[in-house]
């Protein structure tokens, strides 16, 4: 179902299957050895099991969980590994420790893909429930949701190449720039502005009402809930929503991936046709026969923000 280089593995990767087991391999290794696993003895239960001999490859088998695992991403150092499920869980690992950290459930149906940001703070996941989810790991919960597709998300990707025009270098007021393809045939940018979402807080107080928090360290969080535990859906009242900034149909066909990259923005749908959308001020450079998406469709229907007035996408 998916594939992914261990960052600073030494040509080591790990492949997710249909049947809930991710396999570790290492590129140097030929397999000549017994490859064999123990039988499984709880489907419910992550277990991790290790080849007999040193030379039999796949090395590790990971059992995550009952059912697809429908994606699989690294964070930038390689420390976590976040899966997403046919069940709906989105489940983050420590990949050395081999342990799971924490994990939570979409609102609704499977969850089809994920991304973390460059920090390694964020998580985005989007699936059945026609929203992307943003999964903060300092609060090790869902922080916002984004809603804008009109159908199954499947693909999202950070924008690590994109600075807020507002940061000024300064650091603060921290906005991270991500999209989102589905199969309603859009492409979806997003902001995520930390500082103007209130999340709430963990708990709320016997007889209290809840308070709200811009966040908390993990250690209290640690404190508060085991480590391993997988959140049950949060109610739709409790998290902030967020709106795209720029949303645009880019193929004919149902999306199935999305990449960005220092030049260009790269969609691809299922009927096999990937499209690559040059930046903003990447125009002056390319031939003048390139088509112009943004003279056209985006004339008809205007789907840029403010904030973002200059972002002019071209094919």
């Amino acid at each position: 179902m998916s594939i992914a280089w261990v960052p600073g593995g030494d040509g080591a990767f790990v492949v997710a299957h249909a049947d809930g087991n991710l396999y570790v391999y290492e590129k140097s290794k030929d397999g000549a050895g017994d490859s064999s696993f123990p039988v499984i003895k709880d489907h419910t239960h992550f277990s991790v099991s290790h080849a007999r001999h040193s030379k039999s490859n796949p090395i590790a088998r990971w059992h995550i969980c009952q059912g697809s695992i429908n994606g699989i991403a690294f964070s930038n150092e390689g420390a976590y590994l976040a899966t997403v499920g046919r069940d709906g869980y989105l489940r983050v690992f420590d990949y050395s420790k081999e342990q799971l950290l924490c994990g939570g459930k979409s609102y609704y149906g499977a969850l089809l893909c994920c991304a973390w940001s460059k920090d390694a703070k964020y998580i985005l996941t989007g699936g059945e429930d026609d929203m992307v989810q943003v999964w903060s790991m300092e609060d090790r919960k869902v922080v916002a949701w984004g809603e804008g597709h009109n159908s199954w998300v499947s693909g999202v990707a950070f924008d690590s190449y994109w600075s807020s025009p507002n940061s000024e270098g300064t650091g603060e007021n921290v906005v991270y720039r991500f999209g989102s393809v589905g199969q309603d045939t859009q492409l979806l940018l997003w902001d995520l502005e930390m500082d103007e979402i209130v999340v709430p807080l963990r708990r709320c107080p016997p007889g209290g009402s809840p308070t709200f928090s811009t966040g908390s360290q993990s250690s209290h969080w640690d404190s508060v809930i085991p480590v391993g535990t997988l959140q049950p859906a949060p109610s739709m009242c409790d998290v902030p929503k967020l709106s795209p900034v720029v949303a645009h149909r880019v193929h004919m066909e149902p999306l199935s991936g999305l990449v960005f990259t220092q030049e260009s923005v790269i969609t691809v749908c299922r009927e096999g046709h990937v499209k690559i959308w040059m930046r903003p001020g990447a125009s002056e450079s390319q031939p003048s026969n390139s088509e112009t998406i943004s003279s056209t469709s985006l004339k008809e229907k205007p789907l840029l923000s403010s904030k973002i007035g200059s972002s002019t996408y071209k094919q």
